[in-house]
């Protein structure tokens, strides 16, 4: 072997020991990296694993949390059905005793008259004496009977000025069939003038009684520009005769679809 073949051998050598280093040197990189990867991946695994366990906490402690949640949305539930039906009940109650007041107050009124429109003062100091005098020469009653008004009064606010309506007068009788006489009586006679002054006699009912007979108004007018036979009756019954037949009506809606029906 000459030298020359030597050298190349050598050389060829060299570049093969040097290609292997090379070689081993990339797979030792590649296998670093490997395991840097491995470790990262466990390293993370250990922290998803961590976070998984927290994760599992609370979800265990948030089912917990839903659970007594729950049971006193229930109990919540249930002592809030208890107060609706206490509360219903003390509604019912209340409105029953409400209409019991109500209807105490105006049979304490029973034998009252509400009078409008006398001038204010014209009474004087005596209201009783004044009305006992006038009012059967206005009414046409006869005068050998007394009133026996118990007592008389205008009713309760400060005096109002000229311009302004004057107050009522409020009459206690005595006895019942003398304020129903003083009604009838202004009844028949249509328009009471006393002094140029147009006076209105009505019972004296609670505020209440009063607006439920108020929501009546409306019928009244029909009834009347028909012609037909009406009256009201305590404490708010509208009894109509028509053709012979009497009915009665306890609310406007009632009377409006009986006037609905009648032929034009």
């Amino acid at each position: 072997m000459t030298n020359q073949s030597i050298t190349s051998a050598l050389t060829l050598s060299n570049s093969l020991w040097s290609f292997h280093d090379e070689q081993v040197s990339r797979k030792r990189s590649h296998i670093k990296k490997i395991f840097l990867v491995l470790h990262k991946l466990s390293t993370d695994f250990e922290g998803f694993k961590n976070d998984l366990q927290s994760i599992e906490a609370s979800v265990n402690n948030l089912g917990s949390k839903i659970t007594a949640a729950e049971t006193r949305i229930s109990q919540i539930e249930d002592e809030n059905k208890s107060r609706d039906t206490q509360s219903q009940l003390l509604h019912s109650q209340l409105v029953a005793a409400v209409a019991r007041i109500d209807d105490l107050e105006n049979r304490s009124r029973r034998n009252n008259i509400r009078i409008l429109v006398f001038p204010e003062g014209i009474e004087g100091n005596n209201p009783s004496s004044f009305l006992s005098k006038t009012l059967p020469d206005l009414l046409g009653l006869d005068s050998s009977e007394p009133l026996e008004i118990e007592r008389a009064h205008r009713s309760l606010g400060p005096c109002p000025p000229p311009d302004k309506r004057p107050r009522a007068f409020i009459m206690k009788l005595l006895r019942y069939p003398a304020r129903e006489k003083i009604l009838r009586a202004a009844r028949e006679k249509g328009r009471s003038v006393w002094q140029g002054n147009s006076i209105s006699f009505y019972p004296d009912l609670s505020r209440g009684l009063q607006q439920r007979r108020q929501r009546f108004t409306e019928a009244h007018r029909q009834l009347l520009n028909r012609g037909i036979r009406y009256g009201m009756f305590y404490p708010a019954t509208l009894k109509v005769t028509y053709n012979g037949v009497t009915s009665v009506y306890t609310s406007p809606e009632e009377v409006a679809a009986f006037i609905k029906s009648l032929p034009p």
